[in-house]
């Protein structure tokens, strides 16, 4: 019910900041009324086209090209475009306010300097959005990382695991591009390929096509995963059915080894809290879990959200391997050694390498993922496939 009320709230403050933008951009040639009946009328017309979909959800469901690309990715783009328009218009009325309180004489002409930021803003934010909705989740990048260790066996040196999480099946993201992810994940021809939760974005109608996708995934070393905390919201008693019958091995608070290095990696997944998605979640207790780790072998640990980085300070993991985050989505470059990523205003792990302070060589990688949600939007922001090569530490 909270979590019901929160996106209410926050779907009614959007369509107000829409209504106010449309107001006004509109010509000054208008009168008043003209402007607030054309903006209201504006403003209930796009937004209906949710409410028609959530009316056929069959047609949500089995999405069209065009639906997606002419109707879905369009909306979605003005509805973030007004979010982020509206709360910069605010602050510039809130900081304008503030000036000519200070200074009566500043500047009065309210109209043309509202209009003509609502403009630049709405068109700039439109611009960006639509690069990022209609290039950048297009096709993932192959992000390959060596990771050297001193304790490595030397059979393990050399050893490839590739890593796919948050995929997000859904009306964002098409049976295609999933395919295609699933190709090149075995073109990379790894050793090890890894799944970190999320597969389905929330509704059921995608297990089976998504699922069956990934059951397409081939590596001699095997193929393991674990679930996201969207999997649970899809129903995880569906979504774990539907894995039975694949090839894939999913961990839930449990360990494995891995085929043709047996006594030498050992794999550990650790299930999802479920609870708290937009902050780092308290795993309530994992010390079981990390008991599965074995001193005499290499020891990865599968895990959707990154926030257990903090707990594995034992030693006894060498590698954790995250999703959850999808980079933030959105990455401003240019601020510290990894860009400003949005999912950083909650979360301690955004994306990319991390050391622990303890032991360097006790290391995890979060992945920026493959599908989106809230919006089909990326900016600088690239989805993700990540190669990680084992590597013997030398001298």
């Amino acid at each position: 019910m909270t979590f019901f009320s929160i996106v209410l709230s926050v779907y009614v403050v959007v369509i107000t900041f829409q209504y106010i933008l449309i107001r006004l951009v509109l010509p000054r040639g208008f009168s008043n009324l003209t402007r607030i009946a054309i903006a209201f009328v504006v403003t209930v017309a796009v937004n209906t086209i949710p409410f028609l979909y959530m009316s056929t959800d069959h047609i949500l469901d089995r999405l069209s090209w065009w639906h997606r690309e002419l109707v879905l990715f369009p909306y979605a783009i003005f509805m973030v475009a007004s979010a982020v328009s509206g709360m910069l218009i605010l602050h510039l009325w809130v900081a304008r306010f503030i000036v000519l309180r200070l200074r009566p004489g500043f500047d009065r002409g309210k109209r043309d300097f509202f209009a003509n930021s609502a403009r630049t803003l709405v068109g700039t934010s439109v611009g960006a959005l639509a690069y990022g909705t209609y290039h950048e989740i297009r096709s993932a990048e192959i992000s390959r990382v060596t990771l050297p260790y001193s304790r490595l066996h030397p059979d393990l040196d050399g050893f490839r695991i590739v890593q796919v999480t948050d995929i997000h099946a859904g009306p964002f993201i098409s049976m295609q591009q999933i395919a295609e992810v699933v190709s090149a994940a075995n073109g990379l021809k790894p050793d090890l390929i890894v799944l970190t939760g999320d597969y389905v974005n929330h509704h059921r109608g995608y297990i089976s096509g998504c699922v069956g996708l990934l059951d397409e995934l081939k590596a001699p070393a095997g193929v393991f995963g674990v679930y996201g905390n969207h999997d649970y919201y899809t129903g995880i008693e569906a979504v774990s059915d539907a894995f039975s019958k694949t090839g894939i091995s999913m961990l839930r608070h449990s360990g494995s080894g891995a085929k043709g290095v047996e006594g030498l990696l050992s794999i550990i997944g650790v299930d999802d809290p479920v609870h708290g998605w937009a902050t780092d979640a308290q795993f309530e207790d994992v010390t079981n879990v990390l008991r599965l780790a074995r001193p005499d072998q290499f020891n990865l640990l599968l895990s959707h959200r990154p926030g257990i980085f903090r707990l594995c300070d034992s030693g006894k993991v060498d590698l954790t391997l995250a999703g959850h985050t999808h980079g933030g989505q959105i990455i401003v470059p240019g601020i510290g050694d990894r860009g400003l990523s949005l999912a950083g205003l909650f979360l301690t792990y955004t994306h990319g390498l991390y050391e622990s302070h303890k032991n360097p060589e006790m290391r995890m990688y979060v992945s920026r993922g493959i599908g989106t949600i809230v919006a089909p939007v990326r900016l600088f922001c690239k989805p993700e496939i990540v190669e990680i090569t084992l590597a013997l530490a030398r001298g």
